[in-house]
């Protein structure tokens, strides 16, 4: 099959996910993709690689080929956000193209269930309203959380680490409640209001 259900050309007709660490090497990979923000910022916990299908050891097909997108999950970038891994963000995702439609919404989805399997609550994730709708969030399960306006400056913990493609545009925020009670964000501890800083409440026994 060379074409998905809406008939796109498709390069890669069989792919699967794998959670690897974000090393220097993925890094590098991650770099010289054609990304318009590059590098990431630091705090990566863990990325959830797409690899084309190859043959295992027990005959059954494994996601370890070629590597054709990942996504990065760490800590939020915004530092008013929690800190102590109870709450992730998707800090870069890149697809190659020719990859079956649907797969960027299944990438995170997957990303959800790894976030949930290490006690995260939550999952946020930001787009660009400028350049994208945010479907692919939406079809993953994840709620509007509010909106970012246009700030100056980009992240940078010390001078050279700043992403250089920074771009000062309004960025729309979604959130994944990764809760067993599916509360939403603001049941979770999140509040949707940018002005206020985000909070975890604690829960109760019962």
């Amino acid at each position: 099959r060379d074409r998905d259900r809406r008939g796109h050309p498709m390069t890669y007709t069989a792919t699967g996910c794998r959670v690897e660490p974000y090393d220097g090497e993925l890094r590098r990979w991650l770099g010289a993709t054609d990304h318009y923000l590059g590098n990431p910022p630091p705090g990566a916990l863990f990325a959830v690689v797409v690899r084309s299908l190859v043959p295992g050891l027990m005959g059954d097909l494994v996601p370890a080929g070629e590597r054709v997108g990942v996504c990065v999950v760490g800590r939020p970038v915004a530092r008013k956000l929690p800190q102590d891994g109870s709450v992730g963000e998707v800090v870069r995702m890149w697809l190659a193209p020719g990859l079956e439609f649907g797969t960027a919404s299944h990438v995170l989805r997957v990303a959800g269930e790894v976030a949930a399997s290490r006690g995260m609550v939550a999952l946020i994730a930001y787009h660009d309203r400028t350049r994208h709708t945010g479907c692919i969030y939406r079809k993953a399960g994840f709620k509007k959380d509010g909106a970012t306006a246009p700030k100056t400056l980009g992240w940078g913990s010390r001078a050279g680490r700043a992403s250089g493609a920074y771009e000062a545009t309004p960025k729309r925020r979604w959130c994944l409640d990764l809760t067993l009670t599916a509360t939403g964000c603001r049941g979770v501890g999140l509040t949707p209001d940018p002005v206020q800083p985000w909070t975890r409440r604690r829960r109760s026994s019962s």
